[in-house]
C-alpha cells in the first residue's frame, strides 16, 4: 500500500511540472495562427488609428481671493461686500460648476445652439467656427432639440435640400429652400446663410442643442485644480476634440463668474440704495410741502425771524422732532426684518441695520449670521445632506432675530414715550407764546424735521453709491483658456500595441484551450507522466492499412521501428527465439490488431516460425483485416469441435501462421480461463519460435488478465490522440495494484514531420525513428546539419514517399 501511495505521488509530482520547450513547440508548430491573428489585430489597428482624433486639453486660470472682502467690515455689515459663505474658496469651487452658472453661460453663448458636424467615412468633426454656413434661429419646436442630426444638401443653383440622417426617420422628411431665405416648417423658422468658409461645399450635417444637454455635456467634462497645495490659483479645465469651442467656454465661464461675484456684492447695496429710495419720496414730498407754508406765512405776514426766546424753543423742538423721526425710521427698519423674515427669505441678503444708522451689535451680528447661512444654503440643492441642517439652524436664528426684534420693539416704545413728554413740555411753553410766533414755529418745526430727514437720506444714499460704484471682483484672471496639450497623443501607439498583444494573445489562447480540452495522449511525456510502466518503442503514422506492410516496404522507418520494438523484446526475454508475446491496449481502436500483424511480420521475415493468436475471442478481427471471412478457430477447438491442424490458416502473401478466434462463445471469460488454452499456449510454444497473442482491451475486459502471464512480454498499445489520458492513468494504477508484470508500452500511429515526429501539438525529436535511436533528429542542430541528416534519412529509407 505504502509503494502505490508513493507511485501516486511520483505520478503527481510529474504531472505539475511544467514543460516550457513543449509549449514552445506548439507554439512554433501553429506558426499560421500567429501570422493570420497578428496580421487581423495589425488591420484593425490601422482602422482604429484611421478614426483617431487628438483631443486637446484648454486650460484657464483664475485666482480666488478669500481675503480680499474681508478687510472692510464695516463695508460688509452695511451690505457692500460678500458674507462668508460666498468667500470661502471650496464654496466658489463649487458655485463655478454649478447648473445655475453654467446655465448662464450657455445662454450668453448662442453659438453653441448649432452643432456643425462634417462626417467623413473614419472621422466626424465638429466645425465649431469653421462652418461654410451659419443658422440664424427665429423658433424651434421643442421635440426638435438634440433628438434630429439634419443633413444639408447644397446645390449649384442657390438652393438647398434638408433631409434627415436617421433613415427609419427620414422617410419622406425632405425640405427645400434657398440660402438667405427664411424657411418655415413645422419643426422651425430658421434662415440659412453662406459664410466666408462656404467653398462649394456639398454636405453639412447639424444638431441643434438644448440648453440642459449642452450644460449635462460640459458639467462632467469640466476639471478644477489648484495649482499648488494651499494656493488659491485654481486651473480650470476641458478636455475634447474641439479646443477652441472649450476656450471660448471657459473665458465665458470666468466672466459670467466674476460678473456673478460682482452682483452678489451689491446686492445688499442696491437694496439699501432702493430702500432709501422710498424714504426719500416720501420725505421730499413733505419738505416740498412745509417749505412752500414757510415761505407763504412769512410773506403773509412779513415776519423775518422770531426772538431769542422763541429760538431757544423751536431749537428744542427740532431737537425732539429729529430724535422723533429716528426713532420712526428705526421702527420701520424693524417692521421691514420683521416681513422679510415672514414672507422674502429667498429675495437674497437682508438689508444691514447699520446702514440706515441702526447700530445695534447684537441685532447686527444675527443678520450678518442669517446672511452668511443663506448664502451657503443658496449652493446647495434640497437634497444635499446639509442642506436640512442649515434650514434648521436658520430657524433658530430667525427665532432669536424675532426676540431681538420684539425687545427693540420694547425699548423704541420706551424711547417714544420719553421724547413725547419733553415735547408736550415744550409745547406747553410755545403755548405762551404770541399766535404769530406760535404759528411760526409749528410751521418752521415741520420744515426742519423733513429737512434734516431729508438730508440723513441723502448722506446715505451717496455713502451707498460711492461703496457701490468702488466695489470690484473678489476674484481675478490670470490666465485667458488657451490648448495646452494633446492629451491622447500617444494613443494611435497604444491602440497598435493593445491590438498586437490580442492577436498574440488569441493564438495562444487557442493553443491552450485546444490542449486543455484535449484529454488524450499525444507524447512520449503524456505516457511518462501517466504510467511507470517503459516505453518499448513507436510506431509512426502511416497512409496505408495493410496488414504487412512491413514486408512490403522493408526499407521504411515504420518496418524500421518495428525492427527496434523486436530487438528490444528479445532484450527483456534474454534470448532470440522461443518468444511469446501478448498485445493489449485500453480500449479498442488503439490500433492492437494491425500492430500485431505487422510485428508478426517482421518476426517472419527471420524466417523463423511465427503464429498469430487472435484472442479477442469476443470480437474477432484478424482474419476480417485480411479481407477473410471468419471460419473455425480457436474457441471450436477448445469444445473439440475440430482438431488444431484445421484452425491453423495459411494465407496467400503472408509467412506466418494465423489462429483465428472462431466462433464467438456465450462464456468468453470462462473459455479465456480454461485450462485447455494453457495447454494449447504450451503445445504452441513447442510448434513456433514466435508466438504473437492479440487479446482483448484491457481497459474494458479482463480476458488479457489471464493471457499475460503466459507471455514472455506483454505490450500495452498506446494510440497517439486516441487513448484518454485519464483513463489510462487509471487503468495503469490498477494493473500496478494488480501487479502485472512485464508490461512495456507501445506509442502508436505517432505523426511524422520531416526528419523526427511529431504529435500535431510539437516535434517528437530526440527520439529519431524509433525509442532513442537512428539518427537523432531531435533538438540541437542548426538547419544546415538538420537538412543534412534529413537527406541521409531519405537515402536510406527509400520506401518512406509511399506510406
Amino acid at each position: 500500500m505504502e509503494q502505490n501511495n508513493n507511485l501516486d505521488q511520483q505520478f503527481q509530482e510529474e504531472e505539475s511540472s511544467f514543460d516550457i520547450m513543449y509549449w514552445v513547440s506548439l507554439v512554433v508548430q501553429h506558426w499560421y495562427l500567429f501570422i493570420v491573428f497578428v496580421l487581423l489585430a495589425l488591420g484593425m489597428a490601422y482602422l482604429k488609428n484611421r478614426s483617431w482624433m487628438p483631443s486637446y486639453r484648454s486650460v484657464g486660470k483664475i485666482m480666488i481671493d478669500e481675503y480680499r472682502s474681508a478687510a472692510g467690515t464695516q463695508a460688509i455689515m452695511q451690505g457692500f461686500g460678500l458674507q462668508a459663505g460666498y468667500r470661502n474658496v471650496n464654496n466658489q469651487v463649487i458655485m463655478l460648476g454649478s447648473y445655475d452658472l453654467l446655465s448662464k453661460v450657455v445662454e450668453s453663448m448662442p453659438e453653441l445652439k448649432v452643432d456643425y458636424i462634417n462626417t467623413g467615412r473614419f472621422k466626424t468633426r465638429n466645425l465649431y467656427k469653421t462652418s461654410p454656413i451659419d443658422i440664424h434661429i427665429d423658433y424651434l419646436s421643442p421635440e426638435v432639440y438634440d433628438n434630429y442630426l439634419f443633413k444639408l444638401t447644397s446645390h449649384a443653383d442657390g438652393f438647398y435640400s434638408i433631409t434627415l440622417d436617421d433613415e427609419k426617420k427620414s422617410e419622406g422628411f425632405k425640405i427645400k429652400g434657398r440660402f438667405g431665405e427664411s424657411l418655415q416648417h413645422n419643426m422651425f423658422f430658421i434662415t440659412i446663410n453662406k459664410n466666408p468658409n462656404f467653398n462649394g461645399t456639398p454636405e453639412v450635417y447639424f444638431r441643434f442643442r438644448s440648453k440642459e444637454r449642452l450644460v449635462a455635456e460640459f458639467s462632467p467634462r469640466l476639471g478644477f485644480n489648484f495649482v499648488n497645495d494651499g494656493a488659491s490659483v485654481l486651473d480650470i479645465s476641458l478636455v475634447s476634440q474641439t479646443p477652441d469651442r472649450d476656450v471660448d467656454f471657459i473665458n465665458k465661464l470666468c466672466e459670467t463668474f466674476l460678473a456673478q461675484n460682482l452682483d452678489r456684492k451689491n446686492d445688499a447695496a442696491k437694496k439699501t440704495i432702493r430702500f432709501i429710495d422710498e424714504q426719500l419720496l416720501t420725505v421730499s414730498e413733505s419738505l416740498s410741502k412745509s417749505e412752500d407754508s414757510m415761505t407763504r406765512f412769512r410773506q403773509e405776514n412779513q415776519i423775518v425771524d422770531v426772538s431769542s426766546y422763541t429760538s431757544e424753543l423751536l431749537g428744542k423742538a427740532t431737537g425732539l422732532d429729529a430724535k422723533k423721526a429716528e426713532l420712526d425710521l428705526k421702527e420701520k427698519y424693524l417692521n421691514h426684518l420683521e416681513n422679510y423674515l415672514a414672507t422674502n427669505m429667498e429675495q437674497g441678503s437682508v438689508l444691514a441695520p447699520s446702514s440706515i444708522g441702526l447700530n445695534e451689535p447684537l441685532l447686527m451680528q444675527l443678520v450678518q449670521q442669517l446672511n452668511d447661512l443663506q448664502a451657503r444654503r443658496s449652493l446647495m440643492v434640497k437634497n444635499h445632506p446639509n442642506y436640512s441642517p442649515l434650514t434648521k439652524e436658520i430657524e433658530l436664528l430667525k427665532t432669536s432675530m424675532y426676540e431681538i426684534i420684539k425687545s427693540m420693539y420694547a425699548s423704541l416704545e420706551i424711547q417714544k414715550n420719553d421724547v413725547k413728554s419733553r415735547t408736550r413740555e415744550v409745547e406747553n411753553q410755545i403755548a405762551n407764546l404770541p399766535s404769530k410766533e406760535l404759528e411760526m414755529i409749528a410751521i418752521e418745526r415741520k420744515y426742519r424735521v423733513d429737512d434734516n430727514y431729508y438730508t440723513f437720506f441723502l448722506q446715505k444714499r451717496a455713502e451707498a453709491e460711492i461703496q457701490q460704484a468702488s466695489n470690484t471682483p473678489d476674484n481675478e484672471i490670470l490666465d485667458k483658456a488657451r490648448i495646452i496639450s494633446i492629451t491622447n497623443a500617444d494613443a494611435t501607439s497604444k491602440t497598435l500595441t493593445t491590438y498586437l498583444l490580442i492577436g498574440l494573445l488569441i493564438p495562444c489562447l487557442i493553443i491552450f484551450l485546444k490542449e486543455f480540452l484535449n484529454n488524450t495522449i499525444r507524447s512520449i511525456k503524456d505516457i511518462e507522466k501517466n504510467s511507470s510502466f517503459p516505453i518499448i518503442g513507436s510506431i509512426r503514422h502511416t497512409k496505408i492499412t495493410d496488414p504487412v506492410i512491413v514486408a512490403k516496404k522493408p526499407r521504411s522507418s515504420f518496418t524500421e521501428m518495428f525492427r527496434v520494438i523486436r530487438t528490444r523484446v528479445e532484450f527483456i526475454a534474454q534470448r532470440k527465439i522461443n518468444i511469446t508475446i501478448s498485445v493489449t491496449s485500453a480500449e479498442s481502436g488503439d490500433g492492437k490488431t494491425y500492430f500485431s500483424t505487422n510485428l508478426a511480420t517482421i518476426y517472419a521475415m527471420t524466417k523463423k516460425k511465427t503464429l498469430l493468436i487472435d484472442m479477442d475471442i469476443r470480437k474477432p478481427s484478424i482474419m476480417g483485416v485480411f479481407g477473410q471471412e471468419q471460419a473455425y478457430g480457436l474457441t471450436d477447438y477448445l469444445i473439440d469441435e475440430c482438431t488444431l491442424e484445421d484452425v491453423i490458416v495459411k494465407l496467400d502473401g503472408v509467412d506466418y501462421d494465423i489462429l483465428p478466434g472462431g466462433t464467438i462463445p456465450p462464456n468468453p471469460g470462462e473459455i479465456i480461463r480454461s485450462d485447455q488454452l494453457k495447454e494449447l499456449i504450451t503445445k504452441l510454444k513447442t510448434m513456433y519460435d514466435y508466438i504473437i497473442i492479440d487479446t482483448s482491451p484491457i481497459g474494458l475486459v479482463a480476458d488479457a488478465y489471464s493471457i499475460i502471464p503466459l507471455a514472455d512480454v506483454n505490450l500495452f498499445i498506446v494510440r497517439y490522440e486516441k487513448t484518454n489520458k485519464t483513463f489510462f492513468k487509471k487503468l495503469v494504477h490498477q494493473l500496478k495494484l494488480d501487479k502485472v508484470e512485464r508490461l512495456y508500452v507501445v506509442f502508436n500511429d505517432i505523426q511524422e514531420s520531416g526528419g523526427g515526429y511529431k504529435y500535431k501539438k510539437g516535434y517528437y525529436g530526440g527520439y529519431g525513428y524509433g525509442y532513442g535511436y537512428g539518427y537523432g533528429y531531435g533538438y540541437g542542430y542548426s538547419s544546415k546539419k538538420r537538412k543534412k541528416q534529413i537527406q541521409k534519412h531519405n537515402q536510406y529509407y527509400q520506401d518512406d514517399e509511399d506510406i
